[in-house]
C-alpha cells in the first residue's frame, strides 16, 4: 500500500478511510483513546470529530499524524489484538437493558397498574416500591453509569483503563447484588428466613461501588493529569453514589428490623432524604458533568464557562445536603425547618437553570443527530421537575385547599401524588432520557456503525414522553379525581414499550447486526491471513485461493455446501491439523498466493463532507 500524502490530510479526513489507507495512523489515534472503539476500520467521524471529542487540539492530532506518515515505512505494526477492556460497556449496558425491562420499568408498571385498578398508592407494598427503585438506581442508572465511565473516562484522559479485572469484578458482584436484592427483598417479607440474605446483598453492592470508585481513581492518576471542571463533577457524584450506597443498605436493615408500629415513621423519615441522595446527588451531578464535557465537543453548543461551572459545583452539593438534612429535621425537629428544604430546592433549581443557560442546552446545534433530541427533552424535563418543586408550597397550601379541600393530601398537609409526580419527571424524563439518548450516540460509534445509516428512534422518543407526560400529569390529578387513576396506570406501558423498542435496537447493534458484512470483508482485506482466521472467512475474502486449499488437501471445500456449513467456525489452524498439513507452510502458501488489496486513496474532504456509506 503506497504511503499517503500529507498534504491530503485535513480535520475532514473520517477515520476508516484514514486508517484503510495509512494504517500507521491507528498508533497515533490510538495514543488518544482510539483502542478498540470503532472495530478495525474505526469509528465513523472525522478527525476533526474525533480530536473535540476527546480534548484534543486539531492541529496537534493532525501535525502528529503528519509526523508519522511522512516517516520511513518500517516493520508492520501488529494486528491490534482484541482486549476485553476495550469493550467493557458491553455487559453493563446489556445486563442494563435487561434489568430495566423486567425488575425495573417493567415491575413499575405492573405496580402502576395494581394501583390503578385499586385507585390508590397504598395498594402496594413499602418493600414492592423500594425493591422496583432499587432496580432502577442502581441496575437502570448505576450500571450505565459504571459501564460509560470504564469506557470513556480512560478515552477523555488519553490512558488506558486501571485494574481492569477489578472493574469486571465490580459488574459481577453488582449484577448479582442488585437481582438478588430486587428478588428477595419482596420475599422476604413473606419468607422471614430471606431477611438476612436480602441484606446481605447491600453488602456486595457496597463492594462493588467501592472497586468501580477505586478503578477510576486509579486510573486518573495514571493519567497524570488535573481534574477539569467536568471531572469534578463526576468525582462528587462518585462520593454521592458510594455514600447513598452505604445508607441504603442500612436503611433496607432497618425496614426490616424496625417493629411495624414504626415501620411507617421510619419510611416517612429517612426515605425521602435517601432518593435526593441517589436522584440529586448521584444521578443528577453525574449528569451534569457528563453533559459539559458531551454537548460542546460533540454537538457543537456552547462552552462551558469555567466560573458558572465551578459556582454551581459548589452550589449543587451544598443543595444536595441541604434538601436531605432539611427533610430529616422537619420529621425530628419540626416543620420550622422546611425554610431549609426549600432554599435548598431554590439553590438547586437555580444552579441547574444557569448551567443550562450558560451552555444554551436549546440553542443552535452545529451538528445534530438521532440522540440530541433525547438530551433536550431530558432537560426539559429535568426543568419540569425542578419547577415543580419549587411551586410545591403553592400547590399545598393554595391549590389543594382551593380546589380540593376534602382530599387525603390537603387534610395531611402533603401530597405524596404530586412529589411522586416531581420524582417521575426527574428520574423517567430526565435520567432515563439522557441514557437513552447517550447510549444511542456513542454505541454505534464504539461499534463501527455510521448513526445516520440506522433509524432515528422516534417511536421510543413518542413513546417515553408521552408516558412520562401522562404520568406526571395523571399522578397529580389523583388528588382532585379519583377517576384519573387509569390514566396514570396506561403512562407506564407506554414507558415501558418505547424503553423496549429502544433497548432490542441498541442491543443488536452491539451484537454487530448492523455492520455490512461485505465492508467487514474488505477491511480485512489488506491484512495477511494468519491461523485464527477462518476457512469461510479467508475464502469470502480471497476466492481465489481456493485450489490452494484444494492442493493442500482440503478436498471437501470442492463441495460449496460444504463450504458453507462444515467449514464454518474451523480456523486455518484446526483446518490444518485436521487433514495433517503443515501450518506454517499452508499459511505462507496462502499469502504469497492472495490478491493484492486495492491501493486504498485518501480521499480530501471537508469538515462537513462526510460520506455515507461504507462503499
Amino acid at each position: 500500500m503506497s504511503a499517503v500524502s500529507t498534504a491530503s490530510l485535513s480535520d475532514g479526513v473520517m477515520i476508516p478511510d484514514l486508517l484503510r489507507a495509512e494504517p500507521r495512523a491507528r498508533a497515533v489515534l490510538d495514543k488518544y483513546g482510539l483502542r478498540g472503539c470503532g472495530g478495525p476500520s474505526g469509528p465513523h467521524e472525522s478527525l476533526g470529530y474525533f480530536a473535540r471529542a476527546h480534548g484534543v487540539p486539531p492541529g496537534q492530532l493532525l501535525d502528529e499524524l503528519r509526523a508519522t506518515l511522512a516517516a520511513p515505512p518500517g516493520r508492520p505494526a501488529p494486528e491490534p489484538g482484541v482486549v476485553p477492556a476495550d469493550a467493557i460497556y458491553r455487559p453493563f449496558f446489556k445486563t442494563a437493558i435487561a434489568v430495566v425491562l423486567t425488575l425495573g420499568a417493567t415491575w413499575g408498571a405492573y405496580l402502576l397498574v395494581r394501583i390503578a385498578i385499586a385507585g390508590k398508592f397504598t395498594a402496594v407494598g413499602i418493600h414492592e416500591v423500594n425493591a422496583h427503585g432499587h432496580a432502577q438506581i442502581f441496575g437502570w442508572v448505576g450500571l450505565f453509569v459504571m459501564g460509560f465511565a470504564y469506557q470513556a473516562f480512560p478515552r477523555f484522559k488519553h490512558t488506558t483503563l486501571a485494574h481492569p479485572r477489578l472493574a469486571f469484578a465490580s459488574f459481577w458482584l453488582m449484577a448479582v447484588g442488585l437481582v438478588a436484592r430486587s428478588v428477595l427483598e419482596p420475599l422476604a417479607v413473606v419468607v422471614p428466613a430471606l431477611v438476612w440474605p436480602t441484606i446481605a446483598t447491600a453488602v456486595v453492592e457496597v463492594a462493588a461501588v467501592g472497586l468501580f470508585v477505586y478503578v477510576i481513581a486509579a486510573t486518573w492518576r495514571t493519567a497524570g493529569q488535573p481534574l477539569t471542571v467536568s471531572d469534578a463533577y463526576i468525582v462528587s457524584a462518585l462520593v454521592w453514589f458510594f455514600i447513598q450506597t452505604v445508607y441504603e443498605g442500612v436503611y433496607l436493615a432497618a425496614t426490616f428490623l424496625t417493629p411495624p408500629e414504626g415501620l411507617v415513621a421510619l419510611v416517612a423519615t429517612w426515605q425521602a432524604p435517601l432518593r435526593d441522595l441517589q436522584i440529586h446527588g448521584f444521578a443528577l451531578l453525574m449528569i451534569l458533568g457528563v453533559s459539559q464535557r458531551m454537548l460542546h465537543p460533540m454537538f457543537g453548543l456552547r462552552a462551558p464557562a469555567r466560573r458558572v461551572g465551578i459556582a454551581c459545583l459548589v452550589g449543587l452539593n451544598a443543595a444536595v445536603v441541604g434538601e436531605s438534612t432539611g427533610l430529616v429535621l422537619m420529621r425530628l425537629a419540626g416543620r420550622e425547618w422546611a425554610g431549609l428544604w426549600y432554599l435548598s430546592v431554590l439553590l438547586l433549581a437555580g444552579c441547574v437553570v444557569a448551567l443550562a443557560v450558560n451552555w444554551r442546552v436549546f440553542g443552535r446545534a452545529a451538528e445534530t443527530d438521532r440522540g440530541l433530541k433525547f438530551l433536550r427533552a431530558a432537560y426539559a424535563w429535568l426543568l419540569v421537575s425542578l419547577a415543580m418543586l419549587v411551586a410545591l408550597p403553592a400547590y399545598q397550601f393554595v391549590l389543594l385547599p382551593a380546589f380540593a379541600p376534602d382530599s387525603h393530601a390537603a387534610q395531611i398537609g402533603f401530597s405524596h401524588a404530586y412529589y411522586g409526580a416531581t420524582r417521575h419527571a426527574i428520574t423517567v424524563g430526565f435520567v432515563s432520557l439522557m441514557i437513552v439518548g447517550v447510549a444511542s450516540k456513542i454505541v454505534p460509534t464504539l461499534n463501527g456503525v455510521d448513526p445516520r445509516s440506522l433509524t432515528g428512534l422516534w417511536g421510543p422518543f413518542v413513546l417515553i414522553n408521552v408516558g412520562c407526560a401522562l404520568r406526571v400529569a395523571g399522578q397529580t390529578a389523583t388528588d382532585f379525581a379519583d377517576w384519573v387513576f387509569p390514566l396514570a396506570g396506561v403512562s407506564g406501558t407506554l414507558e415501558v414499550t418505547g424503553l423496549a423498542l429502544w433497548g432490542v435496537h441498541l442491543w443488536r447493534v452491539m451484537n454487530g447486526a448492523y455492520i455490512d458484512p461485505r465492508f467487514v470483508h474488505r477491511e480485512a482485506a489488506g491484512r495477511p491471513i494468519a491461523r485464527g482466521d477462518t476457512v469461510v472467512s479467508v475464502l469470502d475474502r480471497h476466492p481465489e485461493l481456493l485450489p490452494v486449499f484444494l492442493e493442500y488437501g482440503f478436498r471437501p471445500l470442492a463441495s460449496p455446501v460444504l463450504r458453507r456449513t462444515a467449514a464454518r467456525g474451523v480456523t486455518i489452524g484446526m483446518a490444518c491439523r485436521l487433514v495433517g498439513a503443515d501450518e506454517e507452510r499452508f499459511v505462507a502458501a496462502l499469502n504469497a498466493n492472495r490478491s493484492a488489496p486495492p491501493v486504498v486513496s485518501l480521499p480530501v474532504v471537508n469538515a462537513v463532507t462526510v460520506a455515507r456509506s461504507p462503499d
